[in-house]
């Protein structure tokens, strides 16, 4: 079975996660965040997929654990070198000088456990669902750190945080270092774009064909009556001659038919000759 998007984006940020251990260990305090405590220690929720990702990553910090299915056991953390850069990360986020770069990290180990990312093919959405406000302020703090602006809701027992607009989606998306699925995330998107300027443009093109035949039709009716009723000598010659060509090319537009006077004047012109054809027309009613 193919991986939906969602898992895609966590594969690529998990595989790509850690060169650094600073930055292993930051991007591993915000899945922590995310864990519910148990009394072997801490258990998180994960795709499966990324278990043993997760797992490496853990082992590097020398903490011990577990995979079970989708859900990861955490065993010592609070005597780990792990749980030193918590603190510090949560007392960064409280005193407001959390960088970017630890908003960055943070937010995508939140994501691996929380997070969710629609298929754009469908709409643009990246939402987290928390377990508490707590942890939902922490999520809302790093995000605005990256000037992300997000919403955040209760949804039944957790505090959900999403954003649905596309430049954020796609900026959140190469901050947490997934640039193959930002690719294809803007590649979605242009198509899209694409598509609905084609749509407009038909739509557009519809409309001014359907005014420009109600327009005919109606001067091609003020004509008839003129007709009807035997008054057509009383025209002027120049506009005998632009009934003639309305009424014998009911389909051109005010430009063609300029261009058919002998000699041709422009579409203002035209206009003003048809003009005083309907002026004339009414007045015979």
């Amino acid at each position: 079975m193919e991986d939906s998007f969602s898992v895609r984006v966590k594969i690529e940020t998990a595989t790509q996660a850690v060169k650094k251990p600073i930055q292993r260990q930051t991007a591993l305090c915000g899945l922590i965040l995310c864990g519910t405590p148990s009394d072997s220690g801490i258990e998180i929720k994960i795709p499966g997929r990324l278990s043993e990702l997760i797992e490496h990553l853990f082992l590097a910090e020398n903490i011990s654990c577990s995979c079970t299915g989708n859900k990861i056991s955490i065993k010592d953390f609070s005597s780990s070198g792990l749980y030193v850069r918590y603190n510090e990360l949560k007392k960064a986020i409280k005193n407001e000088i959390l960088t970017v770069e630890e908003a960055r990290r943070l937010l995508r180990g939140a994501f691996w456990s929380t997070g969710y990312c629609s298929d754009p093919n469908k709409n643009y959405r990246i939402e987290f669902l928390l377990p508490d406000e707590n942890i939902a302020g922490i999520v809302s703090a790093s995000l605005n750190v990256l000037s992300i602006k997000h919403i955040k809701t209760t949804r039944k027992n957790a505090v959900c945080v999403y954003f649905k607009n596309g430049d954020d989606v796609s900026d959140f998306l190469s901050y947490i270092g997934s640039p193959s699925a930002m690719m294809e995330f803007e590649n979605v998107r242009a198509g899209k774009d694409v598509n609905s300027m084609v749509t407009r443009a038909v739509n557009c093109d519809e409309g001014n064909t359907k005014r420009q035949a109600e327009a005919a039709a109606a001067r091609n009716e003020h004509i008839k009556k003129i007709m009807e009723s035997g008054m057509v000598n009383k025209l002027a010659p120049e506009l005998r001659e632009a009934a003639k060509a309305q009424f014998e090319n009911p389909g051109a537009s005010i430009a063609e038919l300029g261009a058919m006077m002998d000699p041709p004047i422009g579409k203002s012109g035209m206009k003003h000759r048809l003009a005083k054809i309907a002026e004339f027309a009414k007045s015979l009613e």
